[in-house]
């Protein structure tokens, strides 16, 4: 199931930088959608569901993929475990459990942090001490995102007195910098569809615990029309199409320039939250961006051979 054909159309690099684009309008809509979503059902749940329609939606396409996905599970199930933990149900846990008590415009700027994220965690793992213009991003990013979870109160920094669902938000961007990571290195016997089922699955089945807990402290959910709605638009665009476009993005221009364009997210999810759940931009905000795109721009002036995705990564 590889993304639309009209891609394949443009040269690799037009295709890539298109695609995501796409990505960061659906990912800026999925803070906006989420947010209202959470006033009626848990976190866990929506995660939870989200990924099921993912699967639901993805079984047909890969079906003729099914030696290869059960083979899949049984010759990676540790690489295709950490995936899931990181990139799919669980990390959407974590992620709706932060925005559950922050804004979608909080949210979609600490999406900014992402790239430089990814910056300093190569950094660290292949042990390759970060040039000039990276190490003073890295500095000036950190800067946007201490405002934006402060809410531009200085007080909050300097006695550290962060709102805890802004750092469950960031924690979750780190998380997934992780994941977009690993993303450029995959190397598995199957097609992306079938290794997002694949790994899907396997979220589902490690978020169940957290399932199980909520429901005995909360019942089974009763969402309403209105609400499984949305759930079916977050599994269906936001999740399996952006996901399909990130790996098809990913093989073609390496971790560090897909990751880039996660400084789009915000600008959508912005616009969006601002006509759809009346939320409002505060100076802040613009700062707080302001400085992280600033550093990441800097930290990807004289990107690394390092900083790009192995050759042999297999995309969508």
């Amino acid at each position: 199931m590889p993304p639309a054909r009209f891609f394949d159309r443009l040269p690799p690099r037009a295709a890539a930088f298109l695609a995501l684009v796409v990505t960061s309008a659906l990912w800026g809509s999925n803070a906006v959608v989420a947010r209202g979503l959470l006033d009626g059902i848990s976190a866990i749940w929506l995660a939870w569901l989200r990924w099921s329609v993912v699967c639901v939606i993805l079984l047909p396409f890969v079906w003729r993929e099914r030696r290869e996905i059960v083979a899949g599970l049984r010759s990676h199930t540790r690489e295709l475990a950490i995936f899931a933990l990181i990139g799919f149900a669980p990390q959407n846990v974590l992620n709706y459990s932060g925005l559950s008590g922050t804004t979608a415009i909080n949210a979609g700027l600490l999406n900014s942090a992402i790239p430089v994220m990814i910056v300093a965690i190569i950094a660290v793992t292949k042990r390759r001490m970060p040039a000039l213009f990276e190490a003073i991003g890295l500095g000036i990013s950190a800067m946007g995102v201490l405002l934006i979870i402060a809410h531009g109160d200085p007080r909050a920094i300097v006695h550290l007195d962060f709102n805890a669902w802004d750092l469950l938000v960031l924690a979750s961007m780190f998380v997934w910098a992780l994941y977009t990571i690993r993303l450029g290195e995959r190397e598995m016997p199957m097609s992306f569809a079938a290794f997002c089922f694949a790994a899907g699955l396997i979220g589902l089945v490690l978020t169940l615990p957290a399932i199980g807990w909520d429901v005995a402290r909360h019942g089974l959910p009763r969402p309403s029309l209105p609400t499984l709605a949305g759930i079916l638009y977050l599994g269906a665009l936001p999740t399996l199409t952006a996901m399909l476009l990130l790996g098809f993005a990913v093989a073609r221009v390496g971790a560090v320039q897909a990751g880039i364009f996660t400084h789009l997210v915000p600008v959508f999810a912005a616009i969006f939250a601002t006509l759809a759940i009346g939320e409002h931009l505060h100076a802040f905000h613009a700062a707080g961006f302001a400085l992280i795109a600033g550093g990441a721009v800097l930290c990807c002036l004289t990107p690394s051979p390092m900083l790009s995705s192995r050759p042999g990564a297999r995309g969508a």
